[in-house]
């Protein structure tokens, strides 16, 4: 019991120490913080494949990408509510909590795209974990498509649709008619932005300058070429004229 107290204790004090600081009491809590079980109405799945994919991102992330991957999430199964698509939660949480973990160096192939690389990953936890590759390949798919041009993403899986569209809200803002100002208060004061947006780009720009070919034909074609003065020319048109055909 006295235990318990000290614990109860610590993490009062600690709640503290986080508002005076000015930092959400989950960071100074570290690892003994799960994420919340709901917030902004929209509830957070606490599988045990789910509570895996979170300790990936919390341990392997840094905090504003852990919050932007957590937003993603609540955005879009709040996009979902709205346009009263039913998506599987576990599946479309891991594949949200995941997404980008390919713009980190530690899970980076040589030359694939970030949404590969973090799909492939997200893909072998979910094996890993004990779940079934139809789930496995639907998570795979939902990190793969999320970048892709909305007429793409549409057709594809509703858990591909909440990525994209928890995504998009996040990186650029959500539907105003989908989530009142409220809802993203809520969402918000759940977990905190931390400079998303400069830290987020400067994420970007390194994963470009590291990799500056790996993005052709996603949504970050144009960014990587903006910021890489010398790309590699196209190999289509030499691809073509070598084809084993006279004509």
């Amino acid at each position: 019991m006295a235990h318990l107290e000290s614990s109860v204790h610590r993490r009062a004090f600690l709640r503290l120490l986080a508002v005076a600081a000015a930092v959400p009491w989950e960071e100074a809590l570290g690892a003994l913080a799960p994420y919340p079980r709901e917030v902004a109405g929209v509830t957070l799945p606490r599988t045990p494949l789910a509570a895996k994919a979170y300790e990936l991102c919390r341990s392997s992330a840094p905090p504003f990408l852990l919050n932007h991957s957590l937003r993603t999430y609540v955005f879009g199964a709040i996009q979902a509510e709205h346009d009263r698509r039913a998506f599987e939660a576990e599946s479309a949480f891991v594949a949200a909590a995941l997404h980008d973990l390919g713009l980190l160096p530690a899970f980076a192939s040589k030359s694939g795209a970030f949404e590969i690389d973090s799909a492939d990953r997200a893909e072998h936890l979910v094996r890993e974990q004990g779940g079934s590759a139809r789930e496995a390949r639907r998570v795979w798919n939902a990190i793969v498509m999320h970048d892709m041009r909305f007429a793409v993403a549409s057709h594809q899986s509703p858990e591909a649709m909440l990525v994209a569209s928890g995504a998009g809200a996040d990186v650029i803002g959500p539907d105003e008619e989908a989530v009142s100002p409220a809802r993203v208060r809520e969402v918000l004061a759940a977990f905190p932005r931390l400079e998303f947006k400069s830290r987020f780009t400067a994420l970007l720009v390194e994963h470009c300058e590291r990799k500056p070919d790996a993005q052709r034909a996603t949504w970050l074609e144009g960014f990587c070429r903006e910021h890489n003065p010398n790309p590699g020319p196209s190999n289509l048109e030499e691809a073509i004229r070598k084809a084993p055909f006279p004509e």
